[in-house]
């Protein structure tokens, strides 16, 4: 399996290694990072989490991709696609674009520049595919950022959100 999935001027969108583990535990694991997703975890759940998206990237093709910047190699997150599987949510099986960025590097135009170059591959790998993004209905920095990469709300999947997924807005762009 080849390293780098996506390149862009500043970044690398790669398959994961188990050495990414201590660097996404430090640097994306934290309250400010996680502030709209959930509580900091234990470096065995950050492991269990590399594993799942490395087995999601042999069975898809793609998943939340490690995020490393070029100038110095730094881990910066994630940024990719997945397959949504959670019974929970009325998204379950649907294509979910998603990014997270450690808090240092907030601000730096990363996260657009890889969400921007994760929508150009799945248009030419995903074509006619629907890409949704759940987003904390208080984050409005990633709400922007979806914007930015041309999404828009979905309101007619937000009317039918279950508990599960209540505190969230739903963005959608057609491939």
């Amino acid at each position: 399996m080849r390293g780098t999935i996506i390149s862009t001027r500043r970044l690398k969108l790669r398959t994961w290694r188990m050495s990414d583990v201590a660097s996404y535990h430090q640097h994306c694991n934290t309250n400010a990072v996680l502030k709209y997703l959930g509580d900091v975890v234990s470096q065995s759940a950050v492991k269990h989490e590399v594993r799942w998206f490395k087995r999601d990237q042999a069975r898809n093709g793609h998943t939340f991709w490690a995020m490393e910047r070029k100038r110095d190699g730094a881990l910066l997150g994630f940024c990719g696609i997945i397959h949504v599987r959670e019974r929970e949510s009325i998204l379950n099986g649907k294509l979910e674009v998603g990014w997270r960025l450690r808090a240092d590097a907030w601000g730096c135009g990363y996260a657009t520049e890889a969400a921007e170059a994760v929508i150009d591959w799945a248009e030419w790998e995903l074509p006619d595919e629907l890409l949704l993004a759940r987003i904390h209905r208080d984050n409005d920095a990633s709400q922007a950022l979806a914007r930015r990469v041309g999404m828009r709300r979905a309101r007619a999947i937000e009317a039918r959100l279950t508990d599960y997924d209540a505190e969230h807005y739903v963005f959608r762009l057609k491939l």
